[in-house]
């Protein structure tokens, strides 16, 4: 038999041990913000490649996409939106873009918006619903399946695989959620003042109430800012909340008033286990 047959034949016995799908590729996925990235490579390790719309530092509510992440895209086989601001305007103009990429909402939990917290206003959340879902552990938990879910339909041969990596991350999540209880617990205090009203979700679970500077979107005009000063002095706040993506003027501003301090906050931070159990030690911290 000549020596380049053999050679084939060998070759062909070698590769025919192995699942022809354990040789694809990672499955090339986008998440609109980097807690996302946290979640996706939890479940599908090294069988996926992500990419994160929003850039460290950026915010979510003022972002659009530039022609890289744009290209980026045409590659990616999905898409997992949480219901930040640039998605009401950019998903649909994406799908329409990229008709085969697959558009996975992880927001979309079946469960109405939490209650908002204690403010000037009883509606100081984003017009349409606080979109920071993610600040709940329990929700994630949610998440963390519709993720699994949609990798499975992808790479069915790697089903197992993603079964493991979510019982683990929702082991995770569970201690996360008793450690954050055993934090909050010996504090008798509800309430937290922030700028920007990012830990509705968080409150709920909780609960906790959460007292937002911002109303609406948007930063208080001078009425509102007095009875935020008076709110904050009544409950005896001492720290008020920012976060790198917005501006301090205000906050600085009404913490002087109050004689309260700023502490910074970041819902976007990629590490979620470990902010999480931070904030909470924060807001322990700072509840009255």
């Amino acid at each position: 038999m000549p020596k380049l047959l053999k050679t084939g034949i060998f070759l062909i016995a070698l590769l025919s041990c192995f699942p022809a799908k354990s040789w694809a590729d990672p499955i090339p996925v986008f998440a609109s913000i980097i807690p996302q990235k946290y979640f996706l490579k939890r479940i599908g390790g090294d069988r996926v490649k992500v990419e994160v719309m929003v850039n460290p530092g950026a915010s979510p509510a003022t972002f659009n996409p530039n022609p890289k992440k744009m290209s980026l895209l045409s590659r990616a086989k999905l898409y997992f939106s949480i219901g930040v601001p640039f998605e009401k305007i950019w998903i649909n103009r994406i799908q329409s873009i990229h008709p085969l990429l697959k558009i996975v909402p992880l927001h979309k939990l079946g469960r109405e918006k939490p209650m908002t917290g204690q403010g000037p206003n009883d509606n100081h959340l984003h017009s349409f619903g606080d979109p920071h879902i993610w600040t709940s552990p329990a929700r994630v938990k949610v998440m963390a399946i519709k993720i699994r879910d949609a990798l499975v339909k992808v790479q069915p041969d790697h089903e197992n695989f993603f079964n493991v990596n979510l019982e683990k991350f929702i082991s995770d999540l569970n201690n996360l959620d008793l450690e954050i209880r055993e934090i909050l617990e010996d504090n008798p205090g509800r309430h937290f003042m922030v700028f920007h009203p990012a830990w509705s979700y968080f409150a709920d679970d909780y609960g906790l109430e959460q007292v937002s500077i911002e109303q609406d979107g948007k930063e208080p005009g001078a009425q509102a800012l007095q009875r935020i000063i008076e709110q904050g002095k009544k409950l005896g706040i001492k720290v008020i909340f920012v976060q790198k993506q917005f501006s301090l003027s205000i906050p600085e501003s009404i913490a002087k008033t109050m004689g309260a301090k700023l502490r910074e906050t970041d819902p976007l931070a990629e590490d979620y286990i470990e902010n999480m159990r931070q904030t909470a030690k924060a807001i322990s911290g700072a509840l009255k």
